[in-house]
């Protein structure tokens, strides 16, 4: 190599590393944005509409654990109190203790779809008041033996009132329901 030519070379390395140095710093980050408000924190729930939140999850629970128990008409499982007391619970068992008599079981699940029609007294529920339309066209009964679908009438869509209320442990649970006959809602 020429000596001209590796001046030049060695002259262009200079002047590219020079504004590289190690321990630098990297550019300085952009000015951090102005405080703009974040969104809002909605407001904390009401007494009113946890009572009405709790109270649907009871009535839903009684429900998963009917039909879970109904799958054997299991009519003494401990789970039917776990979300039922009273009169609603002594109907739950009723109803597993007729089916397992009669060599019934049921299969599928209602639709519900429940919602909040009162909560007394307002401000410090203590009940509420849940209706509802529910689907019993695939949750169905068959006979034990056979698996053979009985004959109690087809499944559909019936009125559901229940009266859920706080127990004193401050759980909630369903005391009491009735459901109206087939095609009602």
């Amino acid at each position: 190599m020429s000596g001209r030519f590796s001046s030049v070379l060695v002259a262009s390395v200079l002047a590219l590393t020079a504004g590289c140095s190690v321990g630098t710093s990297p550019s300085p980050s952009p000015p951090p944005m102005p405080d703009t408000p974040s969104a809002q924190a909605s407001p904390a729930p009401s007494a009113d509409d946890l009572a009405g939140q709790e109270a649907l999850a009871a009535y839903r629970g009684m429900w998963d654990d009917f039909v879970a128990a109904g799958t054997t008409s299991d009519w003494q499982s401990t789970s039917l109190g776990r979300h039922a007391t009273g009169q609603a619970l002594t109907n739950l068992s009723r109803g597993l203790y007729a089916d397992s008599a009669n060599g019934l079981v049921t299969r599928g699940a209602p639709v519900l779809s429940p919602e909040v029609s009162s909560v007394e007294p307002s401000g410090a529920p203590v009940r509420v008041i849940v209706a509802d339309c529910g689907d019993s066209t695939n949750w169905l009964k068959y006979r034990e033996d056979d698996g053979t679908r009985a004959t109690d009438g087809s499944g559909g869509r019936r009125l559901i009132n229940a009266l859920v209320e706080r127990q004193s442990d401050g759980s909630w649970k369903v005391s009491d329901y009735g459901v109206q006959e087939l095609g009602s809602c």
